[in-house]
């Protein structure tokens, strides 16, 4: 579950993402106002229902956080914004694999960049773990701590491309799984080239 605290950091980068999640406003909202906080804007978003059109809740978003004097960070969609916003979601375990199926097609939009292979490599572990029970992609990841070392790599990527923090200087957040590139790269591709000749 989303803090109070944390979906107002989200709500920051609501318009750098693309079908960015509005359904706790309301919610968000009320809890404002009970902490005294009865801007205009926070007053017409409580009185908001579900389901909740994007289009015309986006504007007041942006007029509430203006009023309680807090700056949005993207005016526009931004590649940033929405591994920001997967990555919370997933710390937060809300809807785990769609969000890390999102960052795998990211991924691969992007051309393979860099800060997102642990994701794209973790996306193909959990699927093989799954289908295969093998994992070519990530050393001593299981199913059991798969969503360990997914928290860990969020934790990592926000530490980096959010607060600036240089990967290793944040002992929070020490490091217990890392990618097997190679072995992923000389492995993965035959291992289902095998099964579907096994299945002829």
């Amino acid at each position: 579950m989303i803090t109070q605290e944390k979906y107002t950091e989200l709500l920051l980068w609501h318009k750098g993402v693309d079908h960015f999640d509005y359904g706790p406003v309301i919610d968000w909202a009320i809890e404002l106002i009970r902490n005294g906080q009865e801007t205009e804007n926070v007053l017409i978003l409580a009185s908001f229902s579900k389901p909740i059109d994007s289009d015309e809740i986006r504007p007041y978003v942006s007029g509430a956080l203006k009023e309680l004097g807090l700056k949005e960070k993207y005016e526009a969609y931004s590649s940033v914004a929405q591994v920001h916003y997967a990555l919370e979601q997933i710390l937060a375990d809300v809807d785990v694999r769609k969000h890390l199926t999102d960052l795998y097609q990211l991924s691969l939009e992007s051309n393979f960049e860099p800060g997102l292979n642990p994701f794209y490599l973790l996306y193909h572990a959990w699927s093989s773990l799954e289908l295969d029970g093998i994992n070519y992609y990530y050393e001593d990841v299981t199913l059991e701590n798969i969503k360990e070392a997914l928290n860990q790599e969020a934790e990592w990527w926000v530490d980096k491309y959010v607060h600036g923090i240089a990967p290793g200087v944040s002992s929070t957040h020490p490091k217990r799984f890392s990618p097997q590139v190679e072995t992923s790269k000389k492995h993965g591709i035959w291992t289902r080239i095998l099964k579907s000749l096994k299945s002829l």
